[in-house]
């Protein structure tokens, strides 16, 4: 079926009313041709940015869209190979030409989850994000719960005892350096590091104190490039003593090495989630980040199987959200540091 049967020529208002999705999702279930799904996928994104103002027919367009991405998801699925990596099917010259290979990949995680997913866009998932971090959500219930024995952090200072990291290697830097003052030095070193550490397009996120927030870009900007900064919205405010602020929000500043990779739409601002009570050497009382909020970060800035390092771990969060959605680990952390 051509991609003309699939889409309509010219969506004009009046076209679109309630129903739309569903009836092109009848016609993409016809369809064996990837081709044909793929320029349907990207003819529906194309209507819907000129939609903007008319929000049921925009969602209708949306979700007709993620219709047609799911159902081509799964006639390009993978298969599943050892150490539950994915192992791609051939695909022909002609689909691999035009449909860029990120986005091959991508697609090819929707395949085992079909149903759940054309659920999930009738209840409202209207963005290949949404659908992707529910995957990772899917995939991490299938594995078991990592523990902090799981867990790679090497004991001693980043700098040491992470020089021996492949140059180029690392998908996500993902951390939360110590806030006094004292410590902003090593966010120099911090930048310096990820920089060389870092594939091209890798990312650097990292949680940063209000006070100390330029100085931290100043530092990190001698080595990598600012993109953006996020805001980790908090369950309750926080007293800063001697600013007299009542905060809200936390920021984690985004750098990236050279350029971004992907174009993986990640929301700027984040839903703090519980914190976590340090285990890894007995219930001392401290509490940790919580792991939860940082799934989004963690799905939209990379795939299964890349290396996520926190050079500041702590009683290692990072880690356990790292392994917990397929990603690999690397941490370090000066020895009776707290985090």
């Amino acid at each position: 079926m051509s991609e003309t049967a699939l889409v309509p020529s010219d969506i004009a208002p009046g076209m679109v009313t309630r129903g739309f999705a569903e009836k092109r999702l009848a016609l993409f279930r016809e369809s064996d041709d990837p081709v044909a799904l793929w320029r349907a996928s990207t003819a529906l994104a194309a209507a819907a940015q000129l939609w903007n103002g008319h929000g049921e027919q925009k969602r209708e367009i949306k979700a007709a869209q993620m219709f047609a991405e799911v159902v081509l998801g799964g006639l390009l699925g993978p298969r599943p190979g050892p150490g539950n990596q994915w192992l791609s099917h051939a695909i022909s010259s002609e689909v691999d030409g035009l449909i860029p290979q990120p986005r091959i990949s991508e697609l090819r995680r929707l395949c085992r989850w079909t149903d759940a997913l054309l659920e999930a866009v009738r209840n409202g998932a209207v963005s290949r994000r949404s659908l992707l971090l529910l995957v990772d959500e899917w995939e991490a219930g299938e594995r078991p719960d990592p523990t902090a024995d799981d867990l790679e952090i090497r004991a001693g200072d980043f700098r040491d005892v992470l020089a021996d990291v492949e140059p180029g290697s690392v998908a996500l830097v993902l951390t939360d350096p110590p806030y006094p003052a004292e410590y902003l030095p090593l966010w120099d070193a911090l930048g310096a590091w990820a920089a060389g550490a870092l594939v091209d397009g890798g990312s650097l996120v990292a949680y940063c104190g209000h006070a100390h927030l330029p100085e931290v870009c100043v530092r990190l900007s001698r080595s990598l490039r600012y993109w953006w900064t996020l805001a980790l919205v908090h369950r309750q405010t926080q007293m800063i003593v001697g600013k007299w602020v009542s905060a809200g929000w936390k920021p984690l500043v985004w750098y990236v090495r050279d350029r971004r990779a992907g174009t993986a739409m990640l929301a700027d601002t984040l839903k703090g989630s519980p914190p976590r009570k340090t285990v890894p050497t007995g219930d001392d009382g401290s509490w940790a980040q919580g792991v939860a909020e940082l799934a989004p970060i963690i799905s939209a800035l990379t795939a299964p199987g890349d290396l996520i390092v926190d050079p500041f771990a702590g009683s290692g969060t990072v880690g356990l959200a790292a392994l917990r959605y397929g990603r690999r680990f690397i941490g370090a952390e000066v020895a009776g540091a707290a985090s």
